[in-house]
């Protein structure tokens, strides 16, 4: 436990002193909050007076995306709806940081000359990591919902919302990160290089589903007739919506894109919005249970792998 808790002195000392970090931050703390609210103070100004606010409607869609609450979910849900997605982008930075550096440098011999014992390293690591993500979510959150009281000012919104709801879905998507800074360690320590490490890493798993879907929607496929088409469209249809159930990414992303009805509900949008196959790739008919089991079976195999690896392998 001792040589885990100086690894994760050490990794953290050395994580604090790289410019990448305060980068990937400051534009998730920051960036995101003006954002919104430079958008709604444009919509309260120009729409508030108009026959568009009839019924209220901008003031819903204000207090859905720029009061604290708001702000705070969008926080959770933005990151994880763009591609690639910035939660697998700090993953990976973080991986070439505390593997792929030691890597490149040839400096895991020194490394295991201090401190030997392999599994105290890459727990030391994986700790140190899982940290640094602690960090940027729980300050994504804070300053979130800071700007969004701040915006209670000048903005027709309340505090108003299910705050332990939000609070534990961005504490349930830091668990799911887990699996994915597995994977990543394990494959930046496998291809020996930061750079092409990080590119798998942001891009292999999505490829590896892309490729899968079409082959799975092409064995689906029989001969054509007017008998059968729309029997095959039902076929399809029903393939499409079991593909994500074990997707790496779907169920990674689970949490975050869990509150992606309520968020368009509150944004004007029909209730219980269907999105079709894009909603099914987002993991919109996803429960939160079934991703976190999916997510810890994940996890378990790319934990062992990478441990197995790092006993097993040489390193330079």
């Amino acid at each position: 436990m001792s040589a885990t808790l100086n690894v994760l002195r050490a990794e953290l000392f050395k994580a604090f002193r790289k410019r990448r970090f305060y980068v990937l931050a400051a534009l998730y703390w920051v960036l995101l909050p003006v954002v919104a609210l430079i958008t709604a103070t444009v919509l309260d100004r120009n729409l508030s007076a108009s026959f568009a606010n009839q019924d209220g409607t901008i003031a819903q869609v204000l207090q859905g995306f720029a009061s604290p609450f708001g702000l705070a979910r969008l926080a959770l849900m933005a990151p994880a709806l763009m591609s690639p997605t910035a939660y697998i982008i700090a993953v990976a930075l973080f991986a070439g940081m505390f593997i792929g550096e030691e890597r490149s440098q040839h400096m895991w011999k020194t490394t295991l000359a201090v401190q030997p014992a392999r599994l105290a390293v890459l727990a030391g690591k994986l700790a140190a990591a899982m940290a640094l993500l602690a960090l940027l979510l729980a300050g994504a959150l804070a300053i979130s919902t800071l700007a969004g009281a701040a915006g209670t000012l000048f903005l027709p919104t309340s505090f108003g919302g299910p705050w332990g709801q939000v609070a534990g879905l961005f504490a349930l998507q830091w668990l799911h990160l887990l699996a994915a800074l597995a994977l990543a360690y394990l494959l930046v320590f496998l291809v020996r290089s930061g750079t092409l490490g990080i590119i798998m890493v942001i891009f292999l798993p999505a490829l590896l589903e892309g490729l899968y879907t079409i082959l799975n929607t092409l064995a689906q496929l029989q001969p054509l007739t007017r008998f059968n088409a729309l029997f095959q469209a039902l076929k399809l249809q029903q393939a499409w919506q079991a593909l994500p159930h074990y997707f790496f990414t779907a169920n990674l992303y689970a949490p975050a894109r869990h509150p992606l009805g309520a968020f368009l509900q509150s944004t004007g949008a029909p209730q219980n919005a269907d999105l079709g196959p894009i909603g099914n790739l987002l993991g919109q008919g996803l429960t939160l249970p079934h991703a976190a089991a999916v997510m810890a079976g994940y996890a378990v195999v790319f934990g062992l792998w990478l441990a197995w690896t790092l006993l097993r392998r040489d390193v330079e």
